[in-house]
């Protein structure tokens, strides 16, 4: 059955540049390794996205999603205006090279650094100067993705999960309980004690609840820290039978 507008779908995909074939992301480890792009830095999983929706994707991949199919693999090019756009010249600047330096960002070229909340990509660097290049770096760039949808998400408890792992990468959802409400429409998710020591958490528990009321109408996100100090008790042998006296001879 064809995927529809606004399904709840788990992808896998490799995109390349259409010009030289070279791989700029995939969620698949294997192919990562084979062409020697892995990054152990990352994970690499299937995609939480809604098919057609442009919030989780450059529009061009998200409206092809629309009408494939279950773990039938599809190439797709995408032609710039529908990536990431034409390079524009306005976005390239020149900035004091100790501005990078009392912001202890090294200004050498090609790192990505972000300054003043713009992220960007150094292009040249002497004299004291520094150029930035704040366009997309796949911006100008025809693309291709090769995409497989693997799963179609139906269960509400199911898209939850999903958009919480989305947003808590590497937590055992098992360990995760919610719990859900109306009038108003409310949403309570306890997270296990570790997180606390997660980087980023307050970011990540305010986009979380961001992404339950946008996407599944939650007019109120609150979040629990458990801390289970109940001792487990683990579980006794039992006793063997005992064996019953054999009858006396009389």
């Amino acid at each position: 059955m064809p995927i529809l507008e606004n399904d709840w779908i788990k992808i896998n995909y490799t995109g390349r540049l259409k010009e030289n074939s070279k791989i700029f992301d995939t969620t698949l480890e294997e192919v990562a390794r084979k062409e020697q792009v892995f990054d152990e830095k990352r994970g690499y999983n299937p995609l939480l996205c809604r098919a057609g929706d442009e919030k989780f994707l450059i529009p061009g991949l998200a409206r092809q999603l629309v009408g494939m199919e279950l773990d039938k693999p599809l190439k797709i090019e995408i032609p710039v205006k529908d990536a990431y756009g034409d390079r524009d010249a306005s976005k390239i600047e020149m900035v004091p090279t100790k501005k990078l330096r009392k912001a202890n960002l090294d200004p050498r070229v090609g790192n990505r650094v972000q300054l003043a909340g713009r992220n960007g990509t150094i292009i040249w660097a002497g004299g004291g100067r520094t150029r930035i290049d704040y366009n997309h770096p796949l911006a100008g760039k025809d693309l291709v993705f090769d995409v497989t949808i693997i799963e179609q998400l139906a269960e509400v408890e199911d898209i939850q999960k999903e958009i919480i792992s989305r947003r808590l990468p590497g937590v055992n959802l098992e360990e995760i309980t919610i719990e859900t409400s109306e009038e108003p429409k409310t949403v309570v998710i306890s997270l296990p004690n570790y997180l606390i020591f997660m980087e980023g958490l307050a970011i990540a528990k305010y986009t979380l609840g961001t992404d339950l009321h946008e996407f599944l109408e939650f007019e109120v996100v609150k979040f629990q820290d458990v801390f289970d100090y109940q001792k487990k008790e683990e579980p006794t042998e039992e006793d063997p039978a005992k064996e019953e006296d054999p009858p006396s001879e009389e």
